[in-house]
């Protein structure tokens, strides 16, 4: 059974839901914004940073789900999901992205909620407090029915202006070339520390295409929908193949010895969005570097936001 089969007035109410709760959540987030923050760190380098914030809103988002679709999975970035089931139903949180961005005081950041059926993306709703408007907002898609800013329909951008931007990590000199000719196309580079945010603002038309050089899942699950029912492509590429391929499903290596969920916890690739002309193209010129000093960038410098 493909994902288009399924009873849209469910999906419907999916989204309706993701939509409000990313929004509560979102509001939780402005409601700690400057105070002062107890901030700790997930890894023992403490580059990993995790606010009494993110917890607020991670708690809210899973106690919001259980309580409307008890029987759906949850996977957040901040772990504590709920024992395995047979739903089919998958929600993918991102209770703060660009945790740096909020603890630093910068209003660059986003609560992303995305629905996967047996994996492909559903339903996505991303909350930012400065959307392409210069408002607060919710973009918000499910699957075949258009992607939106609150109730306002958005499309990727397929006729750039003469000086497009595009979304480039930091340091991706070291982890990508860009051959062809990509390499003469007149790209301002920009770089706004929220992955969930940049994928929306390529979304609604501002980056011409985003690149990313190995997003969790939580980070992208609701904005690869975005992008796609906003018009555009998404591209992945898996370790060891030349072609990139379109994003449809999350699809991991099985482990027999971990559940559902922890296998799509492993998702990360590098990825490309945005109009699909201009994300085809520089897919086909974009090379990855195999060398030491792109796994040290890539350890130094990973992206994670």
């Amino acid at each position: 059974m493909n994902a288009e089969n399924l009873d849209d007035s469910l999906l419907e109410e999916i989204e309706t839901h993701a939509v409000l709760i990313a929004h509560q959540a979102g509001q939780i987030l402005c409601e700690q914004f400057r105070k002062p923050l107890d901030v700790q760190f997930k890894d023992k380098k403490n580059r990993d940073p995790v606010t009494v914030a993110d917890r607020l809103s991670d708690e809210y988002l899973k106690k919001a789900i259980n309580e409307k679709f008890p029987s759906h999975l949850i996977l957040s970035e901040e772990g504590g999901a709920r024992p395995e089931s047979d739903s089919q139903f998958v929600w993918v949180l991102d209770p703060l992205d660009g945790t740096v961005n909020y603890m630093n005081g910068l209003p660059l950041f986003a609560v992303s909620v995305g629905v996967l059926w047996k994996r492909q993306p559903v339903v996505g709703s991303i909350y930012v407090p400065v959307s392409h408007r210069a408002t607060a907002g919710v973009y918000h898609a499910r699957l075949g029915k258009g992607a939106f800013l609150n109730q306002e329909k958005i499309a990727v951008n397929q006729q750039p202006s003469s000086r497009p931007l595009a979304e480039i990590p930091l340091h991706y000199r070291s982890r990508f070339s860009i051959t062809g000719q990509s390499r003469k196309e007149p790209f301002e580079a920009r770089n706004l520390g929220s992955i969930a945010l940049e994928i929306s603002l390529a979304a609604c038309g501002i980056f011409q295409y985003a690149l990313f050089g190995g997003p969790k899942i939580w980070d992208v699950a609701a904005g690869v929908l975005l992008v796609k029912e906003a018009g555009g492509r998404s591209f992945f590429k898996k370790p060891g193949e030349k072609s990139w391929q379109i994003l449809e499903r999350f699809q991991t290596e099985q482990n027999k010895d971990s559940g559902a969920l922890e296998n799509l916890r492993h998702w990360s690739f590098p990825l490309v969005v945005g109009a699909s002309e201009s994300a085809a193209k520089i897919v086909k010129d974009i090379r990855i570097r195999h060398n030491p000093l792109a796994s040290l960038a890539a350890r130094f410098w990973p992206d994670r936001r």
